[in-house]
């Protein structure tokens, strides 16, 4: 068991667009203070650390390690750092927060989580969409059998607009490791490969953690070649090679999920607004919002989440946490979501129990989303289990017929 602290006292390394959620969160709780801030823009760093405090500010990581006084580090930087990173905090007797996804290989996964056991540390993998107030209320809904058992989950990803101006940071203007196929870990793929670890875990959660036992994934080409830009802060221009579909089995053979994606970026419309969820159970239904989401009503009343069940009163509910910092949405994923994600990492680590999410359901979701890079590559539906631990999705073969056998 990770031991457990009176007080946590952080250094965030990496000061791009999850960092200030992350310290909005550490600087609301009680027993918790931020206490350094790592990153190789020294003026970034220097005006992070003055919005929270005057803190002292490193450039080197290592360096950071050894602060005085410092418990925890939150691993906010680029994907390919965060295995490693949290590797290194773990050795060096630190709790972590990593943000997704965990890491580009199950393998560099494994190691860091193994790090954390060795040196008695709570590791926690930063997977917002399990802390977002909307989802947690539809996981409470479901624990209550409010819609009998779930046996079915249908995820729709709309377009997210982003706010004219962002109130937050959103991050340096050159973002190119984001679509690097190496260090994004997406190969030819890294949008999905950033975002459908998000897919995955929400939809375990919804269906009580019955895991993702097998996944099928469609590629499409786009049928004309106009460039699309997503939002402001992020590098994307193109969905090709896209993937908008994907539909995956879990392990107890009696719930089903399916993802659709239909947005500006890859040339699809829809009227929803970003990431919502329907899950269906045997005696009801919930539909629920999630990052960036708008657009669902019941009448004419705008709503968060909706609860329908067979011969019963229909539910509705909102959730007012003010506005988001990034997206046009009825939801607030930057900050609350990231702040209640923060909050249940440092309890965490205060009762000295593990985290609501850890660095193996980090790594179980980062499976996931290389097995549906290779179901896409290879037109197949690919076992979770079979997927190699040292497969990165860089490493695959460009004729895509390469990848378990």
């Amino acid at each position: 068991m990770p031991r457990s602290e009176s007080k946590i006292r952080v250094g965030i390394v990496g000061l791009g667009l999850a960092a200030t959620p992350h310290a909005k969160g550490y600087a609301a709780h009680p027993d918790a203070e931020i206490t350094a801030v790592c990153d190789l823009d020294g003026a970034r760093a220097r005006q992070f650390a003055d919005r929270f405090g005057a803190l002292p500010v490193y450039s080197s990581f290592e360096e950071m390690l050894q602060a005085p006084g410092m418990n925890a580090v939150d691993i906010a930087t680029p994907t390919y750092l965060h295995a490693r990173m949290a590797r290194q905090a773990a050795e060096a007797g630190m709790h972590v927060h990593c943000e997704k996804p965990f890491c580009r290989s199950v393998a560099e996964g494994e190691a860091a989580c193994q790090a954390a056991e060795e040196n008695g540390v709570t590791l926690a993998v930063g997977e917002t969409y399990v802390f977002l107030s909307s989802h947690q209320k539809a996981r409470e809904l479901i624990e209550a059998g409010e819609i009998g058992q779930p046996l079915q989950v249908r995820q729709r990803h709309g377009g997210w607009l982003a706010r004219d101006r962002p109130a937050i940071p959103t991050g340096p203007a050159d973002r190119g490791w984001r679509i690097d196929p190496e260090r994004s870990g997406g190969g030819k793929f890294p949008w999905i490969f950033d975002h459908a670890v998000h897919f995955f875990a929400a939809a375990e959660c919804f269906l009580l953690d019955d895991p993702v036992s097998e996944v099928y994934a469609l590629e499409a080409s786009q049928y004309r070649a106009t460039e699309r830009a997503g939002a402001a802060h992020d590098p994307y221009t193109s969905a090709e090679p896209d993937i908008p579909m994907i539909a995956w089995k879990h392990r107890s053979g009696r719930a089903q999920s399916v993802w659709t994606r239909a947005e500006r970026l890859n040339g699809r419309y829809d009227y929803m607004r970003g990431f919502s969820t329907t899950i269906v159970g045997e005696r009801g239904m919930i539909e629920v919002l999630g990052e960036g989401g708008g657009g669902l009503t019941f009448g004419e009343k705008p709503c968060h989440l909706i609860l329908y069940r067979d011969s019963k009163e229909t539910l509705t509910f909102r959730f007012e946490e003010g506005d988001d910092d990034v997206w046009q949405s009825d939801v607030c994923y930057y900050s609350q979501g990231h702040v209640n994600q923060i909050r249940s990492f440092v309890d965490s680590i205060l009762s000295g129990t593990p985290p609501r999410y850890t660095g193996e359901d980090g790594v179980r979701a980062v499976r996931c989303a290389l097995a549906t890079i290779v179901s896409a590559r290879e037109g197949l539906p690919v076992k979770v289990t079979e997927v190699p631990k040292e497969l990165s999705a860089a490493a695959l073969s460009d004729d895509g017929r390469g990848g378990l056998c």
